[in-house]
């Protein structure tokens, strides 16, 4: 998804300093106004707008709160992977203190929807935060929710993914249990598109769920760091959530089979395909 926002930040006319953990995944998108790094902390000296989009607390912690990418960082940052609200606070309060802004703004939507512009940010932050992030979400969004105070982006997102993972289990389970009783994918398809039952997630995930398709846009791995993120959540503010525990089951079974990079829809795996 990083690429998508970086090529739109780019044909909006922005010059851009970039970084990635994985190197050549970014190399054909040096040009005249976009260079690329070796490392985060030498990409971040002189931006104005430093927008960060990784993976996991772990990897944020060993990036972007360390001395050398704290020193170089001025204006704001905007944060737009899925983080836990705990370590959101904790990068709020080291940029404070060095006076630069921070939001969280966390996306939805696909690498198709980061390439074509149509990415949906929850955003936490003031209006002034907003304000510096603006040319991030005018280039690469198709919408703009704000959330409320910095984190409350993230814990939006949190539940966010919550319902989509519980979406897809159980949509699984109804081919699961329509192909079991003799009715076949693909009527049972026909039905669920024109039915109440029809959602993105079964118009996005049902085509390549049954072309046994796991060609990665939201990766497994990703999708169950979020719902431990949500599940944990759940247990602080002593929220009974029955079927997400359940699910996180089914999310733990596909990991365990080797699934971790394939795309969440790969839980099929277990559910549906049993291969």
């Amino acid at each position: 998804m990083g690429r998508g926002i970086a090529a739109n930040l780019e044909k909006a006319g922005h010059n851009l300093r970039l970084y990635s953990r994985t190197p050549e995944k970014i190399q054909d998108l040096a040009g005249s106004r976009t260079e690329i790094f070796g490392n985060a902390a030498a990409t971040a000296q002189g931006a104005d707008l430093t927008v960060l989009c990784l993976t996991s607390d772990e990897v944020i912690r060993s990036v972007v709160l360390s001395e050398n990418f704290l020193s170089g960082v001025r204006g704001t940052v905007a944060d737009v992977g899925t983080t836990s609200p705990d370590l959101t606070m904790e990068m709020w309060r080291a940029f404070k203190l060095r006076g630069v802004r921070f939001l969280d703004a966390p996306m939805t939507g696909s690498k198709n929807a980061a390439r074509d512009g149509q990415i949906l940010f929850m955003a936490g932050g003031t209006d002034d935060d907003y304000a510096a992030a603006k040319p991030l979400f005018d280039a690469c969004s198709k919408a703009v929710v704000r959330c409320g105070a910095v984190g409350d982006g993230q814990r939006a997102k949190i539940a966010l993914n919550m319902v989509q993972a519980g979406t897809l289990q159980v949509l699984l389970e109804g081919f699961h249990l329509a192909r079991n009783l003799g009715i076949g994918e693909q009527i049972f398809k026909q039905i669920v598109d024109q039915s109440a039952a029809r959602s993105g997630i079964s118009d996005f995930k049902t085509p390549f769920v049954l072309a046994r398709n796991f060609e990665t846009h939201f990766s497994l791995k990703n999708m169950n760091k979020d719902l431990n993120h949500a599940l944990d959540l759940a247990m602080q503010s002593r929220t009974e959530l029955p079927l997400s525990f359940a699910v996180k089951q089914v999310f733990d079974r596909a990991m365990n089979l080797g699934h971790a990079e394939d795309d969440f829809c790969s839980i099929s795996r277990s559910t549906l395909h049993r291969q």
